[in-house]
């Protein structure tokens, strides 16, 4: 007589020392090892499930209420525009300066800059940054950005029954043959 072929377990493949166990997990029959009996078997046959144990799957009776979809409008882009800083910035803010009567450290605390970057941006030793010369428009109430719009025409909507053909996707291009 032969040797036996020793089987493994089909959970965790550690060979099965004695007869093993046959447990159904999740509806299959399996045959299992004593470690994994003890793991998985204790439970009434069909029945073991990966829930935790004491916890049923829950169903909601109440199904959620659908987003309402926004309604699909022809998009119009924004006008494009931009903001630039003027020429003669550092000779309007000098002279706002100058108006004001006070001295660049209170004028600094007072707009939010610091006093060596009004005194660079006054002298025209530095361009402010947008962010800066709102600060400074807002407070000495003068000009400083320059806004340039260009106007936007209103966006071709494409029809939803519309299909694309082959030419409207493919950029082909065509090489030409040299003469030899």
């Amino acid at each position: 007589m032969g040797k036996a072929k020793p089987r493994y377990c089909e959970v965790c493949g550690a060979p099965i020392r004695g007869p093993g166990h046959r447990i159904r997990i999740e509806g299959a029959e399996v045959l299992v090892c004593d470690r994994c009996f003890e793991k998985y078997g204790g439970k009434k046959p069909g029945t073991f499930s990966i829930m935790p144990t004491g916890r049923r799957p829950t169903r909601r009776a109440y199904s959620r209420p659908a987003r309402p979809r926004p309604s699909s409008k022809p998009k119009t882009e924004r006008p494009l525009y931009t903001e630039e800083i003027v020429e003669d910035y550092a000779e309007r803010v000098y002279r706002a300066i100058q108006r004001s009567g006070k001295s660049y450290e209170e004028l600094s605390h007072e707009v939010g800059l610091s006093m060596n970057d009004l005194r660079a941006i006054a002298h025209g030793h530095r361009e402010p940054t947008i962010k800066e010369a709102k600060k400074l428009e807002k407070y000495f109430k003068i000009k400083l950005i320059e806004t340039s719009g260009e106007e936007v025409l209103e966006k071709k909507s494409i029809p939803r029954d519309y299909e694309p053909t082959l030419g409207d996707i493919a950029n082909i291009k065509i090489k030409k043959r040299k003469k030899k």
